[in-house]
């Protein structure tokens, strides 16, 4: 499949580095108005790099659109990719409100291009059993779910002038999206109402608080709760967080991958038995091949890849109510 490649930050290189080592993608250009961007694409891998998407599209063969670049931008390029009748895989959080989803829907539901968000936290191997441990039952009735998310964020990202530093509600925005995800995923169940709350910290890094909690309810009025921290204290979780399902009969529990030998911790807790071990090693490495694997499948088939939009929307309508609830200081009701 050949791609363009849109926006060319950090984050771009990081993408069109991974769809050349794949067998089955190809990037035949990309596009930035960075002069900077623009030499790295054409020295580094001889790649053409445009300037609109529109121009891209004319001088080359290709099939998809990947879009990388600030949220703020994903809508006027995936309209124009649909437009283009490209099919579009667009970074989380796929648009920053849920009017701009609405727009994306709408053009395509009549576009012959396939739209995917790219969250690709479903698609690790221990999300999967998960999923299909917990509609087997083995932990009973759902009760509810704890999760909890600490990173040290200047860790990672050292630069103080990073865009990350200056976004508002980023835990909530660039974090949270991929957790709620995840909790959609798993297990099966729509969040129809959230309440969440932002507190600052002495240490913090961010001009903007860097916590945040919330307090969700899944269908049935299962509670589930939200810790998260970009500036964490002592240690830290995968980015995957810490999870437990709590049940009528028993306790899932999943600790994530800890450590570069991609160790995790999938386990049933049942009272008066001995805990077993369901999965100790993820096997997916790079979070986006098995994504991208997914996306290049589906088109060939014909079919939907998810999280389609429309999938995407309702992950979204969480992420968006949450930061209402921050603003408004009162429950919203999705």
């Amino acid at each position: 499949m050949n791609f363009i490649v849109v926006g060319i930050g950090f984050w771009g290189k990081e993408w069109v580095e991974l769809l050349r080592t794949n067998s089955r993608a190809s990037v035949v250009g990309t596009v930035d108005k960075s002069e900077a961007a623009a030499v790295w694409s054409q020295q580094t891998f001889g790649i053409p790099c445009f300037p609109d998407l529109a121009t891209a599209a004319a001088n080359t063969s290709a099939d998809a659109v990947l879009v990388v670049t600030n949220p703020s931008q994903h809508k006027p390029v995936i309209l124009e990719a649909v437009r283009l009748q490209k099919h579009v895989l667009v970074e989380k959080p796929m648009v920053t409100s849920m009017k701009e989803a609405a727009e994306i829907a709408a053009a395509a539901e009549k576009a012959p291009g396939k739209v995917m968000a790219a969250q690709g936290y479903r698609f690790m191997k221990a999300a999967g059993l998960l999923r299909e441990r917990l509609a087997l039952g083995d932990i009973g009735e759902l009760q509810a779910v704890k999760i909890r998310f600490r990173k040290h964020l200047p860790d990672l990202i050292e630069n103080p002038e990073h865009s990350i530093y200056a976004l508002p509600h980023s835990i909530l925005l660039d974090m949270s999206v991929h957790h709620v995800d995840l909790l959609r995923f798993m297990t099966r169940h729509e969040v129809t109402r959230v309440v969440a709350v932002e507190h600052d910290t002495p240490d913090n890094a961010f001009k903007h608080p860097s916590n945040a909690l919330c307090l969700m309810r899944l269908q049935g009025d299962i509670p589930v709760v939200w810790d998260g921290d970009w500036c964490a204290r002592g240690a830290v979780t995968s980015w995957e967080g810490e999870w437990q399902f709590v049940g009528s009969r028993g306790r899932l529990f999943w600790d994530g991958v800890v450590d570069d030998a991609f160790r995790t911790s999938v386990r049933l807790e049942i009272p008066g038995q001995d805990t077993q071990e369901l999965m100790s090693i993820e096997s997916v490495q790079e979070r986006r091949l098995p994504l991208l694997e997914h996306f290049i499948d589906s088109i060939e088939r014909g079919q939907q890849p998810e999280p389609s939009i429309e999938d995407n929307r309702k992950t979204l309508a969480v992420v968006f109510g949450s930061l209402e609830s921050v603003l408004k200081k009162e429950e919203v009701r999705l």
